[in-house]
């Protein structure tokens, strides 16, 4: 048997068998502990056998495939020292019993294969700092100043972070099987059906006759898109083949069409009913209903889609490119094929009649696998079967795998104190002062992202600076919130902005090009989440005519921070109207709806718009959005 064959044999076994499991759990629940150890390296198997070693050396060629082979069986091991110690771990007193040489042995060997696998999932930007965690762990008394502590034994670290409801088995985990997996296994069998092309026709229709229709498809695209995958990576893959090379077509350098399409598909983690996966991370950790976080999400995905859409619709008036060629207009009748939303509407309808998230999701991929049978031309052959298996085996791993390893920085960073000096440190620093502290957590969002997956900056970011920030007085879901939004950027970073590299890859262009421009679009979401600090009903908490308000305040708010941001509003504004557009924004913002103060900010703005309406050489209105 060829190695290849081997391989995907392996994967094909390991990759059911995992997926039998995790539905087994939904239906018939273990204990959290059995659950989430079988599962963090069942996946990690996953991921050897997917993205299998291979030198391309010939003389090391073979050698490789040994090594990984080993690898694989190294791994499996793992598992089985698991699933017969199940009963001993769950009944042994943590840090009293004798940790024994098989548990040092599923530590030592079990981290090695997560980390190999951390490696090819994601790269050495997460490996690195998980890395620095565990030799922390081990050497804390020669880190300097007040990083230092006591330092953990083999025996501390073994129990810390590989034999208890904890570390890798803690919450990123259990997050993983109870939440991920089933919006994962929803999201690929809607894409496969056929109903991920049903929204790309749908935003190709509504954009084909708008100023910039091109960048405003992928930009609609990628939010109906981003609604039912919450992956901005694979948002972007799905959406950027068809809509990067439209935007290159309709005048957009190969880097802008490329940072549009980036820059769109991270705004998909933000945007209910299914956010990416730190808001299930943030539901588990805080103990929220997610439909309580995707309702919080509403109006602040809503602002972020609609400041882009300004900002693109003002550039394309500037320089009259973007408009979608009649040649591009060809897409199937989308008509025909509408039931196929039947699906993402029943798992929003359970989502708000109250039943549990994972059961909206199971709900809408049963739906998802019968909408297309209803008609003869979208019915699909059973041949789709085994790679739509294959593809929700390999996307749940390549998410747990990160997931499990930032579970050990999680454990270090709290049984080592570390988190809570931070907390002091951060205190003082800001001498209570909220917003400089806010602005100390923004760079530290920001810093953390640069590499890292949006879940694993959430987390390290909810641990660090959360408790800072409710010591401050800050409500526990608008800090996660104001946390998770800063954490979003990291897709479009540089150095290492993966959203913006797999966009590049589709439009060819310069990477690091596109990073920079993708952030510099990106920059319309630093506005939005200082509102969750400064008026919480926007994270949908009050009346909703209160909710109404602060819903349209926070659009103006938008609307005024990206004619800041663009210069440019029926004409080209000069510094005083650019900053007057930005006080404009900033008061909207920074006050609680509604107030006497707030609505003075709101004429303001409305008087600005007015008077560059009257100051314009072309005193026909071409601001509205159509």
């Amino acid at each position: 048997m060829k190695y290849r064959h081997l391989m995907n044999a392996l994967a094909a076994t390991i990759g059911i068998v995992y997926l039998l499991f995790l539905l087994r759990q939904f239906f018939f629940p273990l204990s959290p502990l059995t659950a989430a150890s079988i599962h963090v390296y069942m996946a990690t198997a996953l991921v050897l056998c997917f993205q299998p070693l291979e030198f391309k050396n010939r003389s090391l060629l073979y050698i490789g495939r040994v090594i990984n082979l080993i690898f694989v069986g190294l791994t499996l091991s793992v598992v089985y020292h698991y699933y017969t110690s199940i009963p001993r771990l769950e009944t042994r007193l943590e840090m009293i019993d004798d940790v024994l040489w098989s548990d040092k042995y599923a530590f030592i060997v079990g981290l090695l294969m997560l980390f190999e696998a951390v490696r090819r999932s994601v790269g050495f930007s997460l490996l690195s700092v998980v890395i620095v965690f565990v030799v922390y762990g081990f050497f804390g008394p020669y880190f300097p100043g007040w990083t230092a502590f006591e330092g953990f034994s083999l025996d501390t670290m073994t129990e810390l972070i590989s034999m208890q409801a904890d570390g890798l088995f803690g919450i990123t985990a259990s997050t993983a099987i109870n939440f991920v997996f089933f919006f994962v296994m929803f999201g690929s069998v809607f894409t496969m059906t056929g109903g991920g092309s049903v929204f790309i026709d749908l935003a190709m229709k509504a954009t084909a006759s708008l100023t910039g229709g091109a960048a405003k498809m992928s930009l609609l695209g990628s939010a109906l898109f981003g609604m039912v995958s919450g992956s901005a990576v694979a948002n972007t893959t799905s959406t950027g083949v068809l809509t990067i090379p439209i935007m290159k077509r309709s005048g957009y350098s190969k880097e802008q069409a490329a940072a549009t399409e980036a820059i769109a598909s991270t705004g998909g983690q933000l945007m209910p009913p299914i956010m990416g996966i730190a808001a299930f991370v943030m539901a588990d950790m805080l103990g929220i209903p997610y439909a309580d976080i995707a309702a919080a999400g509403i109006i602040p995905a809503t602002a972020f889609y609609f400041a882009l859409f300004v900002i693109i619709d003002l550039r394309a008036r500037k320089t009259g490119t973007g408009n979608i060629s009649k040649e591009d207009l060809q897409f199937e009748p989308i008509l025909p094929r509408i039931h196929l939303l039947i699906s993402p509407a029943f798992l929003v309808i359970a989502l708000i009649s109250g039943y549990s998230a994972p059961y909206a999701a199971f709900i809408g991929t049963v739906f998802a696998l019968i909408a297309p049978l209803f008609r003869k031309n979208t019915r699909y052959s059973y041949k789709i079967i085994y790679p739509m298996l294959m593809d929700v085996a390999k996307q749940m791993s390549w998410v747990s795998v990160p997931l499990a390893s930032v579970g050990i920085i999680m454990v270090l960073a709290t049984q080592s104190n570390l988190a809570f000096k931070f907390v002091e440190i951060l205190s003082s620093v800001g001498e209570n002062n909220l917003y400089l502290s806010l602005v100390m957590v923004i760079v530290g969002c920001i810093i953390m992202g640069m590499g890292l997956p949006t879940v694993a900056a959430y987390i390290i970011g909810s641990i660090i600076f959360a408790p800072a920030m409710i010591s401050m007085g800050v409500d526990v879901l608008a800090a996660n919130m104001f946390i998770m939004y800063y954490c979003v950027l990291s897709m479009v970073t540089p150095p290492v902005a993966l959203c913006a590299y797999a966009a590049s890859a589709i439009g060819h262009s310069d990477s690091s090009k596109t990073g920079f421009i993708a952030f510099s679009y990106a920059l319309v979401i630093f506005l939005v989440p200082f509102s969750f600090i400064t008026d919480p009903v926007v994270l949908w908490k009050g009346a909703w005519y209160l909710i109404l308000v602060a819903f349209l305040g926070m659009l103006m708010a938008t609307f005024c921070w990206a004619v800041f941001l663009q210069g440019w509003l029926k004409k080209k504004l000069n510094l005083v109207e650019r900053l007057l557009f930005l006080v404009a924004s900033l008061g909207i913002v920074l006050d609680n709806s509604a107030t006497p103060l707030w609505f003075l900010f709101i004429s303001m703005a409305g008087v600005l718009i007015f008077w560059c309406w009257k100051s314009s050489p072309n005193k026909i209105s071409n601001i509205s959005a159509a």
